[in-house]
């Protein structure tokens, strides 16, 4: 059976088991269902419940947490097949909440700092890791043989403790004097040291459980959901095995761009879940089945940055799988087994990347990790690729000595800033000959207030509109958008049909900087104009070359460059369709990319051009250190691999 690391395509399954169900669990399971799933799919795992949200044990565990009735052993019928067939078996396990350990031992609950209880979510101080998730887990891995856990409710679901003990324990490690003073909302003295204090706390609890696992078990492979990913964008301090998480189910598609690209830059094993189904409609929870087509196109953004992809589909509520859903998963399961040479485990070229910072997020949000206010970076993420812009996504601690390596920076909008260090380092990168883009209104006053050649009108411009253009002829709005001024500057987006100059480029040293002094990432996450995407087209045009250019398509055109194994692959990716909006939940058509023509920087004429998975050959034309080529259409996610 395949290592995580090795696996590039999985299904999850769950049903977050508890008594108020009503069912005998295992009732209606059947092996020949589990063996059809092995054979038809050839998934490398299946991921099933094994312990959710309300914290009952869907399998006859000896720990003491068992759902109330069992027909068999469930699981050991699921490990038998699994094994037999070669497919690895991994558990859906909540971690930080569990609501029936937190009901029967309240002094191992967080606590709110007007001591009331956060119901389900356990203390990392207390008994829980070593009474329950400790020797759950290892028997999972000693009793069934699974072969590893994706442990969810973890770090989005962890809170801030304010038990006296915890409080005590933070005035001992940081020698602050609180006074009696509780830090529980943003203005109170040492809020943000406190919630780093429970972040660090977190980290404990993860490195504890891990570590305890994997003495007794070195081989069994453990990923907490989301850690060390956009929900807490920071270096990987645990022995986890991969890490994880399942995007949002209503903006899948631009979640998993965005997602797929924060967890890439770990340089980890990773994969993504999509959620095989529609959370929700006509602002009603539901759980409309979206149509392969729409999962093949999500897989497709995850594939393209190099990731593995799982697909979620729920459980009933006696374990057994939801067989005529599975049986639909077979074209996509053929789609991901298809490009899998051309992308697994690919790293990405550098070209362009935007800087997710760890300083901002966390002195941001109200939780300990959070994706509150991430909708920005999603936007922007959104918005560079369906302009065509090749991006990647960093933190301080991945770009950190290595600005170099990026042809363009982008700086989105922050909310609070950066450390006066990383901004120094920025700037040195630019002066040195690098290219700088700041986006977002604060961002710039930030650069500006760092002693930038430029200023920012201070008009109160909240909620108003302002015409912008790129080439006086084609023509969008803006939102609480503000003039830049600066000296010796090129104007590339204008406002209000005259001269005030929206966009501009900078020269710094040998380098240049481009300023926007707009919230157009955020505003083409919740509304999307095509003269965001001439924008930042236009600007980007101005600060560097990629090395793949889209010269023409007709439609919105995803591009990565991939290395693996010594070969590059280009990868195509169709965002056309909705993604975000309210007015289509499931859609079983999206229109194609068509009429694409790329250019290819390459120091010598390329042997072939070879579109995969269809392995056709395609002509081209080299001229200037450039190979240009057609592409008729871009059905869902094509590769261009390049043979030198």
């Amino acid at each position: 059976m395949k290592r995580r690391a090795d696996s590039a395509f999985g299904l999850h399954f769950d049903f977050h088991a508890h008594p108020s169900q009503g069912k005998v669990i295992g009732e209606t399971l059947k092996e020949e269902d589990i063996r059809e799933i092995c054979q038809s799919l050839r998934p490398d795992f299946i991921q099933i419940d094994c312990k959710g949200h309300p914290g009952y044990a869907s399998y006859p565990t000896k720990c003491g947490n068992a759902m109330p009735e069992f027909k068999g052993d469930p699981l050991a019928l699921w490990r038998r097949v699994t094994k037999e067939e070669g497919v690895a078996l991994y558990m859906h396990y909540s971690g930080v909440w569990d609501g029936k350990y937190s009901e029967e031992h309240p002094e191992d609950t967080v606590i709110r700092s007007d001591g009331t209880l956060v119901q389900g979510i356990t203390r990392p101080l207390g008994r829980y890791d070593d009474d329950l998730l400790i020797p759950q887990l290892k028997e999972l891995a000693g009793v069934y043989g699974v072969d590893g856990v994706w442990v969810d409710g973890e770090c989005w679901a962890a809170r801030a403790d304010y038990r006296p003990e915890t409080v005590a324990l933070f005035e001992k490690e940081t020698g602050i004097n609180l006074k009696g003073l509780i830090p529980a909302k943003r203005d109170d003295p040492y809020f943000f040291e406190y919630n780093d204090f429970c972040r660090e706390l977190f980290r404990r609890h993860l490195r504890y459980y891990v570590d305890a696992v994997h003495a007794e078990y070195p081989d069994f492979q453990i990923a907490s959901n989301w850690a060390f990913s956009d929900h807490m964008p920071e270096a990987v301090s645990a022995n986890v095995d991969f890490l994880s998480g399942d995007f949002n189910p209503w903006n899948s598609f631009n979640v998993a761009r965005y997602a797929g690209r924060a967890l890439a830059g770990q340089n980890h094993p990773w994969d993504l879940m999509a959620w095989n189904f529609r959370a929700q409609a006509e602002g009603k929870p539901g759980g409309l089945p979206k149509h392969p087509v729409q999962i093949m196109q999500e897989a497709s953004t995850v594939l393209a940055v190099g990731g593995g992809f799982q697909n979620y589909i729920t459980q009933y509520t006696d374990g057994s799988p939801r067989m005529d859903q599975i049986r639909r998963m077979k074209e996509v399961a053929e789609f991901v087994r298809a490009r899998e040479p051309f992308c697994f485990r690919g790293r990405a070229v550098h070209e362009a990347v935007i800087l997710l910072s760890t300083f901002d997020r966390y002195r941001e949000i109200n939780n300990l990790f959070s994706r509150g206010g991430y909708e920005r970076i999603v936007g922007l993420t959104a918005l560079f690729c369906d302009a065509g812009q090749p991006v990647e996504i960093a933190s301080e601690h991945t770009l950190h000595g290595r600005c170099a390596d990026y042809k363009l920076i982008v700086i989105p909008e922050l909310a609070v800033g950066l450390e006066p260090s990383m901004i120094d380092e920025l700037l040195a990168y630019a002066e040195n000959g690098g290219s700088l883009l700041l986006t977002g209104k604060n961002t710039c006053r930030i650069f500006e207030q760092a002693g930038l050649p430029f200023t920012v009108d201070s008009d109160n411009r909240d909620g108003q509109w302002r015409w912008v253009s790129v080439d006086r002829k084609e023509a969008g709005m803006l939102c609480d958008a503000h003039t830049v001024t600066a000296d010796t500057a090129e104007t590339v987006v204008w406002y209000d049909q005259a001269d005030p100059a929206g966009g501009v480029i900078l020269p710094y040293g040998r380098g240049r900087i481009g300023v926007l002094a707009a919230d157009i990432g955020s505003q083409y996450g919740d509304c999307a104009q095509f003269i965001h995407r001439k924008a930042i087209r236009a600007l980007c045009e101005k600060l560097y070359t990629p090395a793949v250019t889209v010269e023409k398509a007709l439609g919105l055109l995803e591009i990565t460059e991939l290395c693996k194994n010594g070969r590059t692959y280009i990868q195509l990716v169709n965002a056309n369709g909705q993604h975000a909006g309210n007015f289509t939940a499931t859609e079983d058509f999206i229109p194609p990319v068509v009429d694409v023509t790329l250019s290819v920087a390459l120091d010598a004429p390329p042997k072939a051009l070879i579109l995969q998975p269809c392995g056709r050959e395609l002509p081209f034309e080299y001229s200037d250190g450039r190979a240009y080529v057609f592409i008729d259409r871009v059905d869902i996610h094509n590769v261009l691999e390049i043979v030198e």
